[in-house]
């Protein structure tokens, strides 16, 4: 009888301590601190007409764990901006130039990590009723080189508690 006793404590601790190996393991391997940054799948756009001489490329990205210093996430943004150029990706027509738009949002309960946009009949979900998640952007063309950066501490809500815009390296009041 002890025996017995003994042999079902082992087997459920056995249980126990398997099913928490396996929950550990299917823990999503991006929830600890570390910051990583990731295109938008099927968000970019890139917009054209025919008189005009700019085309204008928009892109969206994901910042998971962003800096809380503004200044700390603008230099975030610039150093991956010069890892991954966008500007190199894009040719356009001659005599056209380019205009960028490069967005970065923060992951939360309304955007999380693996959205994408919905255009379905009854629902539509797309990056522009996120902007309460909007936290910096980047925007510079062809014409006008200098990089103006913009980057936002916002609250849960979306409200803006604070805002810092540069051109390249310096600070704009």
């Amino acid at each position: 009888m002890i025996k017995y006793k003994y042999k079902i404590i082992v087997l459920m601790f056995g249980i126990f301590i398997i099913l928490l190996n396996l929950t550990g393991c299917s823990k999503n391997e991006e929830s600890n601190d570390e910051i990583k940054i990731f295109e938008i799948n099927n968000t970019e756009e890139i917009l054209s007409k025919k008189d005009e001489d700019e085309v204008l490329v928009k892109k969206h990205y994901m910042i998971l764990n962003p800096p809380e210093d503004l200044i700390e996430l603008k230099e975030l943004l610039e150093n991956y901006i010069k890892e991954h150029p966008v500007d190199e990706e894009m040719k356009v027509p001659e005599g056209k130039t380019r205009a960028f738009d490069i967005s970065f949002y923060r992951e939360s309960e309304d955007l999380p990590r693996d959205w994408q946009p919905d255009e379905s009949y009854m629902n539509t979900d797309r990056l522009e009723h996120h902007k309460n998640d909007l936290i910096a952007y980047i925007i510079w063309s062809d014409a006008k080189p200098p990089k103006e950066y913009n980057v936002y501490d916002k609250n849960k809500n979306g409200q803006i508690n604070k805002r810092l815009r540069f051109i390249e390296d310096q600070l704009v009041k």
